[in-house]
């Protein structure tokens, strides 16, 4: 439980930096966070430690991202230097370095690091966000059941999932169903309603993990054209979402249900697509919901092919 307060912390913490200080300089802010890894509480340079190889991810995927937006070849060493951070949690850095992967058509890479990252994804994984807070996050018997089962080198493997967070200065290797998620409103009205928390994370996408490896999962296949693969791993990414015994964790249940309504309409089902994304509006609510601009594409399209 330590461990998942401390990843929380350090999301909430991360998150406060990004807003105030990457437009000006993020290495100034990683050396900042440096100051408490010297701080005589354990507690905060655990935590120090962890928001500083999060920045790195950024820090990595900024540069890509720039790479990618000017058209070059994407070097080796922004590939290797994941390789220093991807034990901050289970997924969200591997999660991070696949999308790049894919953003600049290394797919059969994309595919080996996803395939990798579900063989250690196991069930009991807890997933951990910055942004949200759910009824039970502190439950004592879900850490109990974490534990269960696994042996001691087993638990010393990372055992929580953090949410993928994609910040507007990383666009070139942000898969382009979540750019809608940095546009959520389809007015400034809306925009005025944001609480404070709201405004911390709205301008930026959000999304689950496991979610987040099936839906990438998709695209690859697709991409690679092994259809079995492709509608496999559809199959999955809906029944995580869709189940109703809630054995999967989900923060962002709205962005979750986009990814599944982006996969039907690449499958060509508008009316499945439509479904996903009403169902969206239905349990979220309509304002500062992206979903507004997915209907209206939807319909568009459907639309068109009507006559």
């Amino acid at each position: 439980m330590l461990k998942f307060e401390c990843l929380e912390q350090c999301l909430s913490c991360e998150r406060t930096l990004l807003n105030t200080s990457l437009e000006h300089d993020i290495h100034y802010t990683i050396r900042n966070v440096f100051e408490y890894m010297f701080s005589t509480n354990a507690r905060l340079e655990t935590i120090s430690f962890v928001v500083v190889k999060h920045l790195f991810a950024f820090q990595n995927s900024i540069q890509s991202s720039n790479c990618l937006r000017l058209r070059s070849v994407l070097g080796n060493e922004s590939i290797r230097r994941f390789k220093y951070i991807l034990n901050t949690d289970l997924a969200s850095c591997r999660l991070k370095l696949a999308s790049i992967l894919y953003c600049s058509g290394h797919l059969r890479a994309v595919a080996r690091v996803l395939e990798d990252l579900e063989r250690i994804y196991h069930s009991k994984v807890k997933a951990v966000c910055g942004c949200v807070e759910l009824e039970g996050d502190r439950d004592l018997q879900v850490f109990a059941d974490m534990l269960s089962g696994h042996s001691v080198n087993e638990f010393s493997k990372p055992q929580f999932a953090c949410c993928v967070r994609f910040l507007r200065q990383e666009v070139y290797c942000t898969p382009v169903i979540l750019l809608f998620k940095m546009n959520r409103n389809m007015s400034e009205k809306e925009v005025a309603q944001r609480g404070y928390a709201d405004k911390q994370w709205m301008d930026n996408a959000v999304v689950d993990s496991r979610p987040f490896l099936h839906y990438l999962q998709y695209l690859t296949y697709r991409g690679l054209g092994e259809r079995e693969k492709q509608l496999h791993v559809l199959g999955v990414l809906e029944f995580n979402i869709c189940d109703t015994r809630k054995q999967i964790q989900l923060y962002h249940p709205n962005t979750a249900l986009h990814l599944l309504g982006h996969c039907y309409e690449m499958e060509g089902d508008y009316d499945s697509a439509l479904h996903y994304y009403d169902e969206s509006l239905r349990c979220c609510g309509t304002t500062n919901n992206a979903a507004n601009w997915h209907v209206q594409r939807v319909r568009r399209v459907r639309r068109l092919i009507s006559g």
